[in-house]
């Protein structure tokens, strides 16, 4: 079984993107009347066009009889293979931002740590998390 980021994630981002480049934005404004205080606004619009695109694409993992493997990263790749023999408990979160872009985050807790497997779509988590009880 093969999974990656869904479709809500590409907007779940871009939502966090734009709420904290406002904020920034705000508090820049209201701190100094600098022209400066629009950097914040470029810096977000080179996230949107981008970063994000390239990061929701990246997100990739797959499972087998015998392990759990996720990769993802743009500038700097991450890995983590998770045996299942040694896969302790796993847990769904969903925050609300993601119930409104129907996406879930699974977390897989195992001896010696933990690894996220974010914005997955929901049938893809169902599907995760339902095979993972099988196991």
């Amino acid at each position: 079984m093969t999974f990656g980021a869904g479709d809500g994630a590409r907007a779940v981002l871009r939502t966090a993107v734009i709420f904290v480049t406002a904020a920034v934005i705000v508090l820049l404004r209201w701190v100094t009347d600098s022209p400066w205080c629009l950097t914040p606004a470029v810096v977000a619009v080179l996230l949107l066009v981008w970063y994000l695109p390239r990061l929701t694409r990246s997100f990739y993992g797959e499972m087998d009889d015998k392990r759990i493997t996720v990769r993802y990263g743009v500038l700097w790749r991450w890995e983590t293979v998770v045996p299942l023999n040694s896969l302790r408990t796993f847990e769904t979160w969903t925050p609300p931002l993601h119930r409104l872009f129907h996406c879930r985050t699974v977390v897989l807790r195992f001896a010696g740590g933990c690894a996220v497997l974010p914005l997955l779509d929901d049938d893809t988590a169902n599907r995760l998390t339902a095979r993972l009880e099988e196991c």
